[in-house]
């Protein structure tokens, strides 16, 4: 594994213990104010994903954060956890999404770190029952 692979697994970890139900409230949308809006992903690595599309949005749900990942054409898979570090913000998918994100008919768990740079947004993703790190970069899109 390497360091980045280490980093990322400590994280997952450290969240999991501070958030044993795989869930949080979102915190306040000035919070997260920069990632608000529809982003359109071409995924970079591994080479068996590149050139796929995922769509990440985040909105304000009423006072609190909120975000999807699509993949595809499959249908959003709204985040159960979020968390702001820094400059990064950190989406979980629990086994408990609703849909349910699907490896090979199981539902699997995904950590997914947001960074901006300038208009584009770069993820690093990491799937249950995987060991490759999936990366990508995106830009905004229109509503």
């Amino acid at each position: 594994m390497t360091s980045h692979g280490s980093l990322l697994t400590g994280t997952i970890l450290i969240l999991m213990a501070l958030h044993p139900g795989g869930q949080q409230s979102p915190g306040q949308p000035d919070q997260a104010a920069s990632f608000i809006g529809k982003w359109a992903v071409t995924m970079t690595e591994p080479e068996a994903l590149k050139g796929s599309r995922q769509t990440v949005r985040i909105w304000n749900d009423g006072g609190a954060i909120a975000a999807s990942l699509q993949v595809g054409t499959f249908p959003p898979i709204r985040a159960t956890g979020i968390h702001k570090d820094g400059d990064m913000l950190v989406l979980t998918i629990s086994h408990d999404a609703k849909p349910a994100l699907m490896e090979n008919g199981a539902p699997i768990w995904a950590v997914i770190s947001l960074t901006l740079d300038g208009a584009t947004i770069r993820t690093a993703q990491m799937l249950e029952r995987s060991q490759t790190i999936k990366r990508g970069t995106g830009t905004k899109q229109p509503e």
